[in-house]
């Protein structure tokens, strides 16, 4: 009897680690403003001779895995990574349409539960490395409070790459300040001071070099526990600062040198993907990863990005801003031999990342919140039926002005075109990519709005060139009643319920930094416990869930009263 028991408990054990064992590394690659013709697997569709964009890494992935060539993100920084780690929508989670600036103190509401957060249920270990950009003025905003075991980066949404100083250096000195911090689960985040050894050290060199570490201790002390990393890479958001060495590949086929320097930027972050890929084989995780590698929005021209054959660029609703590079790949995903080395054309958002890695990584528990995101795991790894027909891309709350836009099928409905209000119609013809040879296809001037929207349907005009709200009034008048329906559980930015706060300036602290400022007297920073969450129906890829996200003022004065009524 005792050999019986002895004999199934080794069997349990046994089986346990079998099942840890197949539990997948998931490594999840966040490009920052990277241009959709900015990849070289996107290049090589148009009329060219000469390829300047050197991307032998990501192309090499791309071609092992899914490209992902329908998928759709947020225009902005800070309401991707919110969609992203949530899997809901900024106008549930009140991060978004605008970034949450440094200068206010709001974060990402704790009622929102976060991708390594649930992963942590399941025996993850989890990892971020690189730009958080979801709230810093109260430390519980931070990675490691939500659910990260470590953290190494900057919460910012920019700085320089050399010194890592966040704010407007250049304009503004005084809103300058030192962003480079590290931390662990329960400990504080600890300010990384200007005089460190990262003083001078490239940031994509850091962010990947630490990277590397990360995996290289877990494949040696840790390989039977599944790894969770999300790194969020600063490349290639501006300022235009590259190594000089990856610029001379493009002295003759560039001359235009921001445009040189962006393209070095380029070909560095696609060098520290491969070294992340090299670290993950040389450790013995790879053959058990699944990586996924997406940009958080479309490319800025400013910063000499290119979108074509898109219209627009970041920070606005138009394809350009909004329909981003991605891909999954790697041997732990198991692909099946007839979507390995396919494109993928299904409907797809960011926010569909959360609930596609829990199912990756066996998380059964529902989640806290409902989700806006739907997995699409079946139809990335096997070629399955699209999950997904409708995104809300941007949404204003009923009782504000129309602002957004919404895809439902393959029609488009768009009110104002650039995040934050503008109706501005720019000329958003995009130049044709550097070596290019001929024109195809031509995209033209932007069309004019009709009743300050814009209805195209995108199967048949992917580059947005036919208004149709005047020739089509029934669909125009049926996705207008659908995004006005959409917009009774949508809920404010939380960006406009807060002003800049003197107190978060670097100036006002003896490091010089940007560091939390939730316990100086007066400030604005909101206290965690003031937050408050409401019920909702289920949501489902479609907007129609409410939201839990936390928009009341005054709470604790509320709270104080109910307890004096007591």
């Amino acid at each position: 009897m005792a050999a019986t028991l002895s004999q199934a408990t080794l069997l349990l054990v046994a089986l346990a680690c079998n099942l840890a064992a197949a539990k997948k590394h998931i490594i999840f690659v966040f490009a920052d403003d990277l241009g959709w013709n900015d990849v070289g697997y996107h290049q090589v569709l148009g009329q060219t001779t000469n390829v300047p964009f050197s991307t032998p890494n990501l192309d090499a992935l791309a071609a092992s895995g899914v490209k992902l060539e329908n998928y759709y993100t947020q225009p902005l920084c800070s309401p991707s990574r919110g969609a992203l780690m949530t899997g809901r929508y900024p106008s549930h989670t009140g991060i978004g349409p605008m970034v949450i600036s440094m200068q206010k103190g709001y974060g990402l509401p704790p009622s929102e539960v976060i991708i390594p957060k649930r992963l942590k249920e399941v025996g993850y270990a989890t990892h971020m490395v690189g730009k958080w950009h979801l709230g810093y003025c109260d430390h519980r905003y931070y990675p490691t409070s939500r659910g990260f075991d470590t953290w190494f980066g900057y919460s910012s949404g920019m700085q320089d790459y050399w010194t890592h100083v966040s704010g407007d250096y250049s304009n503004n000195p005084k809103n300058a300040g030192y962003d480079f911090d590290i931390g662990k689960a329960g400990s504080a985040v600890e300010l990384v001071l200007p005089k460190s050894k990262y003083n001078g050290t490239y940031g994509l060199y850091a962010h990947i070099a630490e990277a590397v570490s990360v995996i290289k201790d877990h494949g040696k002390n840790h390989a039977d526990t599944p790894m969770f990393m999300y790194l969020a890479l600063q490349a290639v958001h501006d300022p235009l600062e590259v190594p000089e060495k990856y610029m001379t590949q493009y002295e003759t086929a560039i001359t235009n040198k921001n445009h040189r320097i962006y393209a070095g930027m380029v070909t560095a972050m696609d060098e520290g993907v491969g070294n992340v890929t090299k670290a993950l084989k040389e450790s013995g995780l790879w053959d058990n990863t699944v990586l996924i590698f997406a940009s958080d929005n479309g490319g800025p021209w400013l910063a000499t990005a290119n979108n074509y054959p898109l219209r627009g660029q970041k920070a606005t609703n138009w394809e350009g801003g909004i329909r981003a590079s991605a891909f999954l790949t790697g041997p732990g995903a198991g692909l099946s031999s007839s979507v390995a080395g396919s494109s993928l054309h299904n409907l797809m958002h960011v926010t569909d990342w959360h609930p596609t890695i829990m199912e990756i990584a066996g998380v059964k528990s529902s989640a806290p919140n409902k989700l806006d995101g739907v997995s699409q795991w079946s139809a990335i790894a096997k070629g399955s039926t699209a999950p997904r027909t409708r995104i809300v891309y941007n949404m204003s709350p009923k009782s504000g002005p129309l602002h957004g836009a919404i895809r439902d099928g393959d029609w488009k409905l768009i009110f104002m075109s650039k995040v934050g209000g503008s109706a501005a119609q720019e000329n958003t013809t995009q130049a044709l990519p550097v070596g290019w040879t001929t024109n195809t296809p031509t995209v033209g001037a932007c069309p004019a709005s009709a009743n300050g929207a814009w209805l195209f349907n995108i199967a048949d005009d992917p580059y947005e060139t036919t208004n149709l709200v005047s020739s089509n009034p029934s669909k125009y008048q049926e996705l207008l009643s659908l995004f006005q329906q959409l917009q009774e559980n949508a809920v404010p930015d939380l960006d406009s319920l807060y002003k800049t706060d003197p107190l978060s300036l670097p100036g006002t602290n003896q490091w010089n930094a940007y560091i939390p400022w939730n316990e100086k007297p007066n400030s604005s920073c909101s206290a965690w416990e003031e937050y408050i969450s409401a019920s909702w129906e289920e949501g489902g890829g479609d907007g129609s869930g409410a939201s839990s996200v936390a928009v009341g003022a005054l709470v604790v004065l509320a709270l104080l009263v109910q307890l004096l009524q007591w």
